[in-house]
């Protein structure tokens, strides 16, 4: 079997992990690196903004994840106080999730963390190249879905939110 020594691979595994680790560290620096997921606490405060609380199973499929995954995240969330789960009362079956006061104060620093984090990996990109890549990206992402339909531009898109819009 032959293989392909596609560099892409690497260095596409490699971005992520050290934006991701980037991200972490700061968090960290602020004191809310039991956080986890930034994304899907940002998600959860849009939702709120905007009066449409997203459930557990729209932000498994927003962040495409499964649902085991983000039930676990919000239970730790929850434990550390940034979310609360009620039960929707059009369906009592169903929970949602909403950010508390101290999650909110969180997301506000997610922003910022995100913000210098993307600052500092896109330094020295022009704007053309920003959008090629993200344009690239985005076609990236429709060949791993398949025919499951057009890639929004952005999570926040998939739920209709617009946060992260200026």
């Amino acid at each position: 079997m032959e293989h392909d020594p596609n560099t892409a691979n690497f260095f596409f595994h490699a971005l992520f992990q050290a934006h991701r680790t980037a991200v972490q560290a700061g968090l960290a620096e602020r004191g809310i690196e039991a956080l986890g997921s930034p994304l899907l606490m940002m998600l959860l405060q849009c939702g709120k903004e905007h009066g449409e609380i997203p459930t557990q199973r729209a932000l498994a499929k927003v962040l495409l994840v499964s649902p085991a995954a983000i039930a676990m995240s919000l239970k730790s969330l929850e434990r550390l106080g940034f979310v609360e789960k009620r039960t929707d009362p059009a369906d009592q079956r169903r929970k949602r999730v909403t950010v508390t006061p101290k999650g909110e104060e969180a997301v506000e620093t997610c922003w910022k963390v995100l913000m210098e984090v993307d600052r500092r990996m896109m330094e020295g990109f022009s704007p053309a190249e920003r959008e090629g890549l993200e344009r690239y990206h985005q076609r990236m992402l429709q060949n791993l879905m398949g025919a499951e339909g057009s890639v929004p531009e952005n999570p926040f898109e998939r739920m209709e939110c617009q946060c992260s819009k200026p």
